[in-house]
């Protein structure tokens, strides 16, 4: 085995000086054999670094669906800007990268009236996926409602397969869409776009809106993310967060409780890492389960398989319960989500959305703020930089998505930028925060979620779901 494996290192490293030789076949040639011969070793040696460092041009191409206003300028990993015009329905951007390196693309500037997502292939691998980008544009007017039986300027509320009662989160999955219906305690399923549910979580029926701990009972549902066995949902008046396995209706896994018949915040006595205090957002990465643990001013991440947290954000330990306003604090946080970059945390009472690098608890990018110290809302004066409670954050395509919660709006900030490129809820405004009930319009949303079909955002006090 040992000699084995010194042969591969030996053929190796030749692989790598031959690439230097010029009286032989090139092997970082792609059309020759030895291109995919040493390719394989290097992949078996463990060395992720482009492949040769020989720099490539290569074409990022996609599909572009609905630029129909005005044009947009696209940015890849290496600084190349593209402007794409109006109209355009396909587009070809030259990239220079070496086999096996990263690559990104990115919106730098948005159309005027609407808004454009890299909805698939964004970021990948040189030279895989690179071909099937695709960019969807959407209007910033509602064009399909939940809760409000098709009405866009009404907001009551009721307990049917229809409507809704200050809804907090949604989940777009593709096939449909799921709702945390949180004042009749229970989850939704709406099958593709019907807005009428079909399949109802918390209750026995569509007419129940009853309380409970059990397994099949929900108390102010929050929070809702999938894997690709089943549902999970923060139980948040109840302390804890269920997960139900395929499409049953009765949970098969309790985070934060020991068993499914109790409910007191913290187990009823202290801060732990087996305990949760009223959870509220969740999210999920390759590997995990992230909560955000709103009472304990925390946000915990679960390996899959356990249901003890491994990881905290927002404390030194899983003992702890502090608040502050520094890179590795938070108050009241409320909405996590996660990149290939990092994680997102909306930490809702100090008025910003903290980013941090990897798995790192300390936060390295911070919006809605000038510094890690600030906490005002608004920072003093409303802007396309400032937040007041955002309660959900969504990274997307690229980008990261702020529900902006008592600004009555939602906004987009391209890239890496604390600036926001795009707002909804105000009319294209950034300096006004009303309410109202329109199809352009929010009172105080709490959710947002995005899939091939459209933007969703829980307009929670129009009692409604708006699809953009």
């Amino acid at each position: 085995m040992a000699f084995r494996i010194l042969s591969l290192a030996i053929s190796f490293f030749f692989v790598l000086i031959s690439c230097g030789q010029p009286e032989i076949a090139n092997p970082c040639d792609l059309n020759s054999k030895a291109f995919f011969r040493n390719l394989i070793l290097k992949n078996f040696a463990g060395d992720s670094s482009a492949y040769c460092k020989v720099d490539l041009s290569f074409s990022l191409s996609g599909t572009i669906f609905g630029l129909t206003t005005s044009g947009m300028v696209l940015k890849t990993i290496t600084g190349t800007e593209v402007s794409i015009p109006a109209g355009s329905t396909r587009f070809s951007i030259p990239i220079s990268l070496g086999v096996g390196a990263r690559y990104t693309l990115s919106i730098s500037s948005q159309p005027e009236t609407i808004v454009c997502l890299v909805h698939t292939g964004w970021e990948g691998v040189v030279p895989n996926g690179i071909s099937d980008i695709k960019i969807v544009c959407h209007s910033t007017v509602a064009k399909r409602v939940y809760g409000q039986s098709g009405s866009f300027i009404s907001n009551g509320f009721g307990l049917s397969a229809d409507f809704l009662y200050t809804p907090y989160q949604a989940l777009a999955d593709g096939n449909g869409l799921f709702v945390s219906d949180f004042g009749n305690n229970r989850v939704l399923y709406y099958p593709g776009t019907g807005t009428t549910a079909s399949f109802v979580y918390g209750q026995l029926d569509f007419s129940s809106a009853l309380v409970g701990t059990s397994t099949t009972e929900i108390n102010r549902p929050r929070g809702l993310i999938k894997d690709k066995q089943g549902l999970y949902i923060t139980d948040a008046n109840n302390n804890r967060a269920l997960y139900f396995e395929g499409t049953n209706s009765f949970s098969t896994r309790v985070y934060g409780q020991l068993d499914f018949v109790s409910a007191a915040p913290n187990q009823g006595g202290a801060t732990a890492s087996n305990t949760l205090a009223t959870p509220y957002g969740m999210t999920r990465d390759a590997n995990g389960l992230y909560i955000v643990d709103q009472g304990n001013n925390r946000v915990l991440y679960y390996n899959d398989g356990s249901i003890l947290p491994t990881r905290v954000y927002g404390q030194n330990d899983f003992l702890s319960n502090n608040t502050g306003s520094t890179a590795t604090s938070l108050v009241s946080p409320e909405g996590v989500s996660v990149s290939s970059e990092g994680v997102y945390i909306a930490d809702t009472g100090n008025n910003r959305v903290l980013f941090y690098l990897g798995t790192s608890t300390i936060a390295t990018r911070v919006y809605g703020q000038p510094d890690f110290v600030s906490n005002v809302a608004n920072n003093g004066t409303i802007g396309s930089g400032t937040l007041n409670s955002p309660k959900a954050v969504l990274a997307f395509g690229g980008d990261l998505w702020i529900v902006d919660s008592f600004n009555n709006r939602v906004l987009l900030f391209s890239g890496t930028s604390t600036t926001a490129s795009k707002v909804f809820g105000q009319n294209g405004s950034f300096v006004s925060s009303t309410s109202n009930a329109t199809a352009t319009t929010f009172f105080q949303p709490q959710g947002i979620s995005v899939d091939q079909d459209g933007i969703y955002i829980v307009d929670t006090d129009n009692n409604r779901v708006l699809v953009f």
